[in-house]
């Protein structure tokens, strides 16, 4: 198997992620690093939390545990197999 063919491995295994609803954040020749999700709005939050004193703190909480970025990273092997490692 040659080079483009290992590279057309890569790029399948990015189109199918994306179709997942990753976006790709980098890319090289044999690697791309793949992130979904946006994050919190940490100002957003610090003022609805002063504005309720605090009792908006746990929300706050819960909002980063569950809208935290999830990065994965795409490797090509010397066999021209993708590898998915979740980060």
């Amino acid at each position: 198997m040659g080079e483009i063919e290992h590279r057309r491995n890569l790029a399948t295994a990015i189109a199918r992620e994306v179709a997942a609803g990753y976006r790709v954040e980098s890319q090289a020749d044999s690697q791309a690093v793949l992130v979904k999700g946006k994050g919190t709005t940490h100002i957003l939050h610090l003022i609805l939390s002063v504005i309720t004193a605090g009792l908006w703190i746990p929300v706050w909480l819960i909002m980063y545990f569950v809208s935290r970025p999830k990065r994965i990273i795409l490797t090509l092997d010397e066999f021209g197999n993708t590898l998915r490692q979740d980060v």
